[in-house]
């Protein structure tokens, strides 16, 4: 994994920075490193980056999260469900991804490392998952400066989260993603299994999943192992095949005789 600067140097401020110069510090950057206004090459990268920290900085509870644990990386396992706990109630969280591997008994026993490939959907870089090409008002008070509209709707059996473009501040959808704000992509990444993995066993890759787009949670990678049953004994194989020979010969011999 490369590693991830500080959110705090990013956005150039001080760890005790409070919300509105946060909020002033993204804002002076982003316009500084839009893709559609920089002429640098890495400027799609500083801005996703800039995305990044902002998307942290900007809410309380991800904010003490990140304070605590730092990056929020593949393995930082306390983030990953201390985060998740202290989700705010309308937040997304994509789907999860599941998969499922074989493993010899010899790599079930000894642990191993695959390279596993499968589709997910990825946060849009046209639009960094905002689902829009406008740039959001990091003042709106309809999207809370997210750029996306959230509305949650109560049904008998489920609540149902639609997100669509911020009519307030944000109006034309991005044309990569039609306004979802992910897009499908192949994924590939290296496995680890520990020793001693059992047959039925699961896996989690936290943050390995589908994206929902700017501001979500991404799902998991759920990897279910299935261990194959050992070889039999080649000596039990060859003793086997020798006595049908036998079988054979003799059937051949009184074939023969009558």
């Amino acid at each position: 994994m490369v590693a991830k600067r500080d959110y705090y140097e990013v956005l150039g401020l001080p760890r005790d920075a409070d919300e509105d110069a946060i909020k002033r510090a993204f804002h002076g950057l982003a316009r500084e490193w839009h893709p559609d206004v920089a002429d640098a090459p890495d400027a799609e990268a500083r801005f996703r980056e800039l995305a990044e920290a902002y998307a942290v900085l900007s809410k309380r509870e991800a904010r003490l999260l990140y304070d605590r644990y730092g990056y929020r990386g593949r393995g930082n396992q306390g983030f990953d469900d201390a985060l998740w706990e202290a989700r705010p109630a309308a937040a997304a969280r994509g789907e999860n991804v599941h998969l499922a591997i074989e493993l010899r008994k010899f790599e079930a026993v000894e642990g191993t490392r695959r390279i596993v490939h499968y589709e997910a959907a990825v946060r849009c870089k046209a639009c960094m998952g905002g689902g829009s090409v406008g740039m959001p008002d990091p003042e709106c008070d309809s999207c809370g400066g997210t750029g996306r509209k959230r509305t949650i709707s109560h049904l008998d059996v489920a609540n149902l989260l639609q997100i669509e473009p911020c009519p307030a501040c944000v109006a034309e959808a991005c044309s990569q993603c039609g306004g979802d704000g992910t897009v499908s992509a192949e994924r590939r990444i290296r496995l680890l299994v520990p020793p001693g993995v059992e047959d039925g066993a699961q896996l989690r890759v936290g943050g390995d999943g589908n994206d929902a787009g700017a501001g979500s949670i991404p799902g998991d990678l759920l990897v279910r192992v299935n261990v194959l049953p050992p070889p039999r004994d080649p000596r039990v194989i060859r003793y086997a095949a020798f006595v049908l020979l036998l079988v054979a010969v003799a059937t051949l011999v009184l074939y023969v005789v009558h």
